[in-house]
């Protein structure tokens, strides 16, 4: 869709931010990639290791990376927003920016809205320490510090070439290890090997975004790593992302979880067309769209398959 095409389907501007808006501003499907998912490889890691974990205790530690990473995205579209770097002319699809598709007129409940995750995720985290310890409150402490200055100033994350590999670290690494440390009282370095695929997958997919989106966001005076980089070896630090995270997919399952293997072996199939047309599509502003399309299912499938592969292997071994 052109950005004309997108204009001529651009409803009449929204007075105030409806739940719809709200929750499409969260993007749900990125925050089941990034944060549920990687909270729920933490989980099944603590089941390996100690066997029976406190149900309370684990619901918390599922909802508060997840509210988190809700809080991080509808802060980041209402601070893109308000400094003019998202505008219905320069967006490629609703989900891509909803303030500015929907022109919303007083953006500001959508501050509240983010501030208001942030508060409920860290009420849960003082039931977290008061159960846990201090330790996992130090790796949540670290992994909410990088998620509030993530955005709303030029000094953010997301406006250095730090901003998208610190984000795969966060999501990918420090929500398993800390719900791992959380369940289990004790640290495991060899969380964070087994949740590399989880660390790269997210990577690229901030890549993708920031690779496409490089116009505005040097508009708007950010120097995200494509930006210093370039377009063409952004594209090859992707490409080269999604060969290193499906073999150690691989290495972690055939040495830990065999047993799951099958399922990782389906899900590669399931998704292979798609993988393959990630190489494929040249990243840009015009094809941002099929770009995305083609690495989402990408995404959703190891966010699926692999707590998957090991639950299958906890349930048979």
């Amino acid at each position: 869709m052109t950005n004309q095409e997108l204009k001529i389907q651009q409803k009449v501007p929204a007075k105030k931010i409806t739940l719809p808006i709200a929750i499409d501003a969260m993007t749900i499907p990125a925050v089941l990639l990034s944060a549920t998912a990687p909270a729920l490889v933490g989980i099944l890691l603590s089941i390996e290791r100690v066997g029976h974990i406190s149900p309370l205790l684990t619901i918390c530690l599922l909802l508060i990376p997840t509210l988190m990473n809700a809080a991080v995205n509808i802060l980041n579209d209402y601070f893109d927003y308000i400094s003019g770097n998202d505008t219905n002319e320069n967006i490629a699809y609703e989900s891509d920016a909803p303030f500015a598709y929907h022109q919303v007129e007083n953006p500001k409940p959508a501050f509240w809205i983010g501030i208001g995750l942030f508060l409920l995720a860290g009420m849960m985290g003082i039931y977290v320490i008061a159960e846990a310890g201090i330790l996992p409150a130090v790796i949540g402490a670290a992994g909410a510090i990088i998620a509030l200055t993530y955005s709303g100033s030029k000094f953010a994350t997301s406006y250095l070439p730090i901003g998208e590999p610190l984000a795969g670290f966060t999501m990918g690494g420090l929500i398993p290890l800390g719900v791992y440390t959380a369940l289990t009282g004790e640290m495991d370095w060899l969380v964070l090997y087994k949740t590399i695929p989880m660390m790269l997958i997210v990577t690229q997919f901030m890549l993708l975004n920031n690779t496409c989106d490089m116009d505005r966001d040097s508009f708007a005076g950010r120097k995200t790593l494509p930006i210093l980089i370039g377009r063409q070896k952004a594209q090859k630090v992707a490409n080269a992302l999604s060969v290193i995270w499906v073999l150690q997919l691989l290495h972690v399952v055939l040495v830990w979880y065999t047993y799951g293997i099958i399922i990782i072996v389906g899900m590669l199939a399931i998704i292979w067309k798609n993988y393959r047309l990630t190489f494929k599509i040249k990243r840009s502003s015009e094809t941002k769209i099929p770009a995305t399309m083609a690495l989402v299912p990408v995404t959703m499938g190891i966010a699926v398959a692999y707590p998957l592969a090991i639950a299958v292997q906890l349930l048979f071994h």
